[in-house]
């Protein structure tokens, strides 16, 4: 039977659990919290608390990992907005979704060749 991963959605962020850290990433040194999605409309960040025994890194493209040994919080700045939720011990891939517009044929969150994902930290 295979071992199934999981995957947290906090917004339109996804957290996926993946096997291995991938090579050649840039090990991030983040503080308090990391921005990991900001809503286009209403100001709202989506957050994960940095701590000891929690790891950012950054892939060429601009994807970011955690390695966490100790379960650490996702959360908004807006607390009605979204539940905080535990991530447990894993190794994680994070990520956003991406709306596409069949009318417009286009997607709602542009992106060019070299990804660029909205991420950013502030000391809590």
């Amino acid at each position: 039977m295979q071992n199934k991963k999981q995957v947290f959605l906090h917004g339109e962020c996804i957290i996926k659990e993946i096997e291995s850290l991938p090579e050649n990433l840039k090990q991030r040194e983040d503080k308090g919290s990391i921005m990991i999605a900001e809503s286009e409309t209403v100001g709202n960040e989506h957050r994960i608390k940095v701590k000891e025994g929690v790891e950012f890194f950054e892939d060429k493209n601009g994807t970011l990992y955690m390695r966490n040994i100790t379960p650490t919080e996702v959360y908004c700045l807006h607390e009605q907005r979204h539940d905080t939720i535990e991530i447990p011990e894993g190794i994680w891939e994070i990520d956003k979704a991406v709306e596409y517009d069949y009318f417009a044929n286009e997607n709602t969150e542009k992106r060019t060749e070299k990804r660029v994902n909205p991420i950013r930290t502030v000391a809590d």
